[in-house]
């Protein structure tokens, strides 16, 4: 039954896909091309990010406004490292032994309990220069200190400049008032 026919159909191969009328071309649409996808994507993570830091600005100069931090702008300081997860009989002076390898220590602080005085097992160590707190970032990491493995990290916490903060109060000095007519275009002079 239909032998022949059979045969001529499978010579000539599969059947050709059915009529279009123009709107795809290749599987993509007219008017669109492979090359739009990706470029769309970066303009879109761009956008995610610059919103992301719209925001996060505008949550700092919330902060700064209510009186939670001295200035939306300001940066933790990169000469300074967090070290964290020690032994509560670690004292400053032996921290300071142990990181002063990697230069100059101006300054190295293990934070206590204000009522008892006990250990809270976290320090910052604040060094001359960046490049040494790099080094000790990088080698000190993980090292056994007094039968603990310590965490160190770089600081996020802009705690020194309050000290600065608080002398000149809330309300700040005449500077503080004409750096923020300056950057705000707000008449703060009563």
């Amino acid at each position: 039954m239909g032998g022949a026919e059979e045969d001529e159909r499978s010579e000539e191969g599969p059947a050709p896909p059915p009529e279009t009328d123009g709107d795809v071309t290749e599987g993509r649409k007219a008017g669109e091309s492979g090359q739009g996808q990706p470029e769309r994507n970066e303009e879109k993570k761009n956008a995610d990010e610059a919103l992301q830091k719209a925001e996060a600005k505008s949550r700092a100069i919330l902060l700064e406004v209510l009186g939670d931090i001295p200035d939306a702008d300001m940066k933790p300081p990169e000469n300074v490292l967090f070290v964290c997860k020690l032994n509560p009989y670690t004292e400053d002076s032996d921290l300071e032994m142990i990181f002063s390898r990697f230069g100059k220590i101006e300054s190295c602080q293990i934070i206590r309990d204000w009522k008892t005085g006990d250990s809270l097992q976290y320090a910052f160590i604040e060094f001359q220069e960046k490049k040494m707190a790099e080094d000790a970032y990088y080698k000190m990491d993980q090292v056994l200190v007094d039968d603990r493995r310590i965490h160190v990290d770089f600081s996020q916490s802009v705690a020194h400049h309050w000290s600065k903060f608080k002398k000149q109060g809330a309300r700040g000095s005449r500077e503080d008032a004409a750096d923020l007519e300056n950057r705000f275009g707000v008449s703060v002079s009563a």
